[in-house]
């Protein structure tokens, strides 16, 4: 068995040195004030260890500077265990009481040296002990550790090594040294005194419910509930309105950060798009320069052209006109010889020769026939002989003419075969020509459809806008690699975010939990202050009225006599005592006379007592105000910590949105990106197709043109052949012609030769006949004169036509010579001189073509780098117009930033005009729409929505949040938190009421056993009967958590988290939550100073005592029971029926075990019930340590200790008796 064995005072309230045994009954005897309540606070601090649960009076000095004033002051207890006894030290610690164990029972050498000197000095102690074999535990500081010890609440494993000190082990210890404190300090007795000791007497701790965490948790319920049920209340559309509301900010928001980032990267692009501009637009020019010199030599190659062209053109045209007007004369020269009959006029004029001989002979025949010759004969002869010559002359001339004709016709075909050849070889040239240049062309036209052929092998394989859809496709690859870049950047910045805020609320659970470390602390201070201000206003307000009050009237200098002894919140301030003058007036206490003289006490007059009060309200106001500091502090820090994480949080959900914009967008970018390069592909097989046919037909009809120039070859040829043809045979012809000419002519001459031989004989006849007929007599014949006579005449009437005519022949001859002969080389040369024509206009049309098409590929490309180079500028114009505008460029926009793109300067500056305009738009409907829906929430909204708005970046850093809240579901958190907050206080007060109410059969088990056991063990016989009895609560605020217990019992499986906001078929049980909820709030609202609920609020308590004839009945409260002695025996009975309730329960666990109860003064008491309560305790193995001026029943007691004073007014204890 354990139980407290000794206690011995070394230096301590007044005591030297002094042993106290403790295992019996003790009792402590003595006058007023030699120190009997000082050894039975001793004993009581062994078990409550709570210095300000003694009973030592406010006036007096507190126990650390009481008990142990000195440094060689300790009080020292001797615990007996099954195994040995150990040995506890109380020592003076940095100015209060802290303990010390020892493993081995208690020894005076280890203090007091051989000079009977108590040491000072702790470490001399420790050696001492050591010495002994035995070693001194750590300093123990903490009360709360010495009871832990103590009484076995030893599960921690910084009291593991405490474990063998323990008296009994429960962690439900704290009803011990309450109840044992209740008995020592037994005040008053009531109800609720009686309740709270069988309800502290049945668990170690008093279950409250904290009224003031539901006060602070569910003060703000209405408001948390409407603002909740605004994100969740649906209209008659089945559409929440606030959802929909901030649907609408987020995405005029997002709107505008994306809208923004556009301008950033807008102007962003503008600056890369300027730098590219300002460096082309050098290079264009200077390739323009050389295009426009190009181009200038191209116009020159033209003109040169044309010159050549013109001047041979005209050379031609002169020529041809030439060779017409020799056609045109010769056209009319032939009608006009024709009418003239210029053949018959040549056969005239060419008779002339034989019609001058003609006209010679003539003549000399008629010369003949008219001369007279004599001889006849010989005339005749002569005359014949004449006619021969003539005839012979005339056949030499006839041979020479034919022979000349001959030779010219032999010249002539020579001049006919030169010409011949000539023009054959002229026509070979031309045509050789031609033929050439159609192999030219033939060959050009190869070499371009060659060319053509390998430029569609080029154009299949070749990408014309390979740059564009190349740069789709880049895009797209881009955009890809961006949407999945994206897509990790905004987990890995959710991840990132969701990091800051536990980093942010570890921080902030620190910093409570240091500040909360703090504040408890100092509210454990300010609870002891509280309750000594509470004992402090109590005795101050029953000041009032009270004996002291009396005495001050009644009895002075009681102060010397009854104020040394009397208790001074049992009796002093005590308006319940009815104060009699004693008729004797002596100076006696209930019949014992005692000198007071020695005993020193101060006593508090309500001054005093008000003037504590005021300094103990001053501490506890500074208590608050360093809780306020604290929580200020507190705040202070956590909002600093939140504000750190929160402009990174913001920050990064800001880019984080930015990016989750950026997300929607890429379906769309990239769907534009698809149709951009789709209508690319497009235009690539449009441009290849309609490329390839405009190369396919030019080769068509370059091979039309080849195949052209082959028949124009075989053409040239056949037409060479042929003109070759038409010449030769105009060359045959004109031999034939000429040879037939010459044989008609030489068959004239012959036919002439024969007509004049003819005519010769004629003559030879006619002179014969003649010379016949003029032998034969006849004369001359006149008629033959006559006739010669004609012919002469007519032969020279023939010459004078032919004289006449000898010109016009002459021309003839000329203009055929010169015009008619020529005919046909005219002919020749009028279609060489087309066809040179001809010729000249194809090369020249071939030359000016391509010249042409280098000058308009040239111009082309002019006009194109000129377009470039204008629009470049004019974008360049724009741009500064821009950057001047500060509606569009405020100095704030600048960046130097580049962003690569291919969008020129002026498209981009068209964009961000229609961005920056349609954001300023896009800005105010997004106010509007963060108004309307701010409007729906006041200032002190749940949410902590701000309702001040006045700048663009408050409107912003509302939406970011909004954004944040919204998108991290933070309403289901409120639902959530609220819900199971609110549901979780339900829950909480079902529970908590369930633990105040589920010792409600205990207490009526222990009421009943109370009852019971007075009946039993009652040994008064003053007493007739003590009887307890619970009755139903009467408390509002109970009645209302026990109708929310069992609420909550019947729908424990229909509230979930989200219970309170739910819209199904819960909505009852859900209307019934709130319903008392918002009672419970308008209760606590009610009873504002209310501060907790007990166990004692769950039922209420009435007891009866039955005294001889006087019956209490059922009452709550009773000011006494009887006489003083009365009223104690009631109240110690009590008491130690409920110490035995317990010690019973803790004892079947542990085994047995022995406490102390100490009563005061039992000297009230008479001898009998002394006895009897002696008894009463010991019977339960309770001993009970009680103390009285004088002895009463020695043989109860064990030990019975006189206590008197010295001289030095030091307290000496010396045992009387000691009993076996």
């Amino acid at each position: 068995m354990r139980y407290l064995n000794k206690v011995i005072f070394l230096n301590s309230a007044h005591v030297p040195y002094a042993e106290v045994k403790l295992d019996g009954n003790v009792h402590f005897i003595g006058t007023q004030g030699v120190g009997k309540s000082t050894l039975l606070r001793a004993v009581l601090f062994f078990y409550n260890a709570d210095k300000l649960r003694l009973g030592i009076p406010k006036e007096k000095k507190n126990f650390d500077s009481f008990y142990l004033p000195f440094a060689n002051s300790y009080i020292v207890y001797e615990v007996m265990r099954e195994n040995g006894s150990y040995t506890v030290v109380v020592t003076k610690s940095m100015g209060r009481a802290a303990f010390r164990f020892i493993d081995a029972p208690y020894s005076k050498e280890w203090f007091v040296d051989g000079k009977n000197e108590v040491s000072a000095d702790w470490s001399v102690i420790r050696t001492r002990v050591s010495e002994s074999g035995v070693k001194v535990s750590s300093l123990v500081i903490g009360y709360d550790m010495f009871r832990d010890i103590i009484f076995g609440n030893n599960k921690k494993p910084e009291l593991l090594q405490f474990r063998k000190y323990a008296i009994v082990e429960s962690s439900r210890y704290q009803n011990i040294p309450r109840t044992i404190q209740n008995v020592f300090l037994n005040s008053k007795l009531d109800a609720d005194f009686i309740k709270d000791t069988i309800i502290q007497s049945m668990d170690d701790n008093e279950f409250v419910v904290d009224l003031s965490y539901y006060r602070s948790q569910i003060e703000t319920f209405e408001q948390e509930y409407s603002d909740v049920m605004l994100w969740i209340k649906q209209d008659k559309n089945g559409v929440v309105p606030v959802r929909k509301q901030a649907d609408m900010v987020i995405k005029g928001y997002r709107m505008l950060l994306f809208a923004e980032k556009q301008i950033e990267n807008g102007r962003e692009q503008l600056n890369y798009s300027e730098k590219m501009a300002r460096r082309k637009l050098p290079e264009l020019e200077e390739q323009l320069l050389q295009l426009e010199r190009d181009a200038e030599r191209y116009m020159r190659l033209l003109g040169e052209e044309e010159d050549k062209f013109d001047k041979e053109h005209d050379r031609l045209i002169k020529l041809s006109g030439i060779i017409e007007s020799d056609l045109k004369r010769i056209k009319e020269k032939r009608k006009y010889y024709e009418q003239e009959r210029i053949d018959e006029v040549i056969s005239r004029v060419n008779k002339k020769p034989a019609l001058e001989y003609e006209l010679e002979s003539l003549n000399k025949f008629y010369k003949e026939l008219t001369s007279t010759y004599d001889d006849v004969i010989g005339r005749y002869s002569l005359i014949e002989q004449g006619i021969d010559a003539d005839f012979a002359r005339f056949e030499n001339e006839i041979k020479d003419r034919i022979l000349c004709r001959k030779e010219e016709l032999g010249k002539r075909l020579a001049e006919l075969m030169k010409k011949s050849n000539n023009q054959t070889a002229e026509i070979r040239f031309v045509y050789e020509e031609k033929l050439r240049a159609q192999a030219d062309s033939k060959e050009l036209l190869q070499e371009e459809i060659s060319s053509l052929k390998q430029q569609k092998t080029r154009v299949e394989c070749f990408v014309h806008f390979k740059d564009e859809i190349n740069d789709c496709e880049e895009r797209l690859r881009n955009i890809s690699s961006e949407e999945k870049d994206t897509v990790v950047k905004v987990d890995r910045m959710k991840l990132e975010c969701d990091r800051l805020r536990q980093k942010s609320d570890t921080e902030v659970m620190v910093v409570e939990k240091e500040f909360d470390g703090k504040i408890d602390e100092i509210l454990r201070y300010k609870k002891q202050l509280d309750a000594e201000i509470e004992s402090l206003n109590v005795l101050i307000n029953n000041s009032k009225g009270s004996f002291c009050e009396w005495l001050d009237n009644n009895r002075p200098g009681w102060q010397e006599s009854i104020g040394k002894i009397a208790d001074e919140e049992l009796i002093l301030y005590n308006p319940d005592l009815s104060p009699e003058l004693s008729t004797d007036g002596g100076s006696s206490f209930y019949g014992v006379k005692i000198d007071l003289a020695e005993v020193q006490r101060e006593l508090r007059s309500p001054e005093q007592l008000k003037t504590e009060f005021e300094a103990r309200s001053s501490e506890r106001d500074e208590y608050i105000r360093k809780i306020g500091l604290l929580n200020e502090e507190k705040t202070r820090r956590i909002e600093d910590i939140k504000s750190k994480y929160r402009k990174r949080i913001s920050a990064m959900s800001d880019e984080r949105h930015l990016l989750e914009i950026q997300l929607q967008q890429y379906p769309f970018r990239e769907k534009n990106i698809k149709a951009e390069l789709a209508s690319w592909e497009r235009k690539e097989s449009e441009w290849k197709r309609n490329r390839l046919e405009e190369i396919e037909t030019l080769i068509g009809g370059k091979e039309k043109e080849r195949q052209k120039c082959s028949n124009n070859e075989e053409l040239l040829k056949q037409e060479r052949e042929k003109r070759i043809f038409q010449i030769v045979d105009e060359q045959r012809k004109a031999e034939k012609k000429e040879r037939s000419a010459t044989d008609v002519e030489i068959q004239a001459v012959n036919k002439e030769l024969a007509d004049r031989r003819m005519d010769v004989d004629i003559r030879k006849k006619e002179l014969l006949r003649l010379q016949d007929e003029e032998l034969n007599g006849k004369g001359a014949d006149t008629s033959v004169i006559n006739t010669y006579k004609s012919k002469i005449d007519a032969v020279k009437a023939e010459l004078d036509y032919i004289s006449q005519k000898q010109a016009f022949v002459w021309n003839y001859e000329k203009d055929k010579r010169e015009l008619f002969d020529r005919e046909p080389e005219l002919r020749d040369n009028e279609k060489n001189n087309n066809m040179h024509l001809s010729e000249l206009k194809e090369k020249y049309e071939l030359r000016k073509n391509k010249l042409t098409g280098q000058y308009d590929f040239v111009k082309k490309h002019i006009n194109n780098k000129s377009a470039e180079c204008d629009s470049i500028k004019n974008d360049l114009s724009v741009l500064e117009n821009f950057r001047k505008d500060e509606g569009f460029c405020p100095p704030e926009s600048y960046t130097s930033e580049e962003l690569p793109t291919n969008k020129s300067c002026g498209v981009i500056v068209d964009e961000l005009k229609s961005l920056i305009v349609s954001l300023g738009k896009d800005t105010e409907n997004f106010k509007k729409a963060v108004n309307l829906f701010n409007g729906n929430f006041t200032a002190r909204n749940t949410f902590s929505f701000p309702q001040s708005l006045s700048c663009d970046s408050d409107y912003k850093d509302f939406a970011s949040n909004l954004c944040e809240f919204v998108e991290n579901n933070k309403i289901a958190e409120f639902q959530n938190r609220i819900s199971e907050r609110y549901v979780n206080i339900i829950r909480r007060i079902s529970k908590e009421t369930g633990e105040l109410t589920q010792s409600e059969s205990l207490i009526h088990k222990t009421i009943r056993d109370i009852n019971e056991d007075f009946i039993k063990r009652n040994f008064a016989g003053v007493i007739r009967s003590i009887e307890l009895r619970p009755l139903q609560s009467n408390d509002k605020l109970m009645q209302l958590l026990i109708e929310i217990k069992n609420f909550n019992d019947e729908n424990s499986f229909n509230m979930g988290e989200m219970d309170l906001f739910s819209q199904d078929s819960r909505e009852n049980v859900n209307i019934r939550a709130v319903k008392y909820l918002n009672a419970f709030s308008r209760l606590l609202k009610d009873e504002p100073a209310r501060k907790s609920l007990a166990v004692s609020d769950t039922f209420n308590l009435q007891f009866r005592v039955m005294e001889n004839d006087n019956d209490t009945g059922w009452v709550e409260k009773i000011a006494n029971v009887g006489s003083d002695g009365t009223d104690i025996l009631v109240k110690a009975m009590v008491n130690i029926m409920l110490i035995n309730v317990f010690k019973e329960k803790v004892s079947r666990k542990f085994g047995d075990f022995k406490v102390h109860c100490m009563m005061d003064e039992i000297g009230k008491l008479h001898p009998n019930n002394i006895k009897g309560i002696l008894e009463f305790a010991n019977s339960r193995n309770i001993l009970l340590i009680n103390s009285s001026p004088t002895t009463y029943n020695v043989e109860d007691y064990k030990y019975t200790y006189l206590l008197s004073k010295d001289a030095k007014s030091n307290t000496k204890v010396v045992p009387l008796l000691t009993r076996k």
